[in-house]
């Protein structure tokens, strides 16, 4: 089964508890053993991480302008 989308394609993608956003895959994952659906690594030009999700929660990109930029997310740390 190929994959859906390819490295460097803009893809929607709509964030647990956000609006949906432009990211750009840049990785297609290895398929697994019974897997049942492919992953991907995408990442978000406003974030400095990447994120792993399913194909089924992806869509294709529109027009680039129609999006919401996702807000920069940042990692609380704990100091010791």
């Amino acid at each position: 089964m190929p994959f859906k989308f390819n490295m460097g394609q803009s893809v929607e993608y709509k964030p647990v508890g956000g609006k949906i956003g432009l990211f750009q895959v840049t990785r297609q994952m290895p398929e697994e053993f019974r897997a049942v659906d492919r992953k991907y690594r995408i990442k978000c030009a406003g974030e400095g991480f990447e994120r792993s999700v399913l194909e089924f929660d992806l869509s294709p990109a529109n027009d680039a302008a129609s999006y919401a930029s996702v807000p920069q997310t940042v990692r609380a740390t704990s100091r010791r």
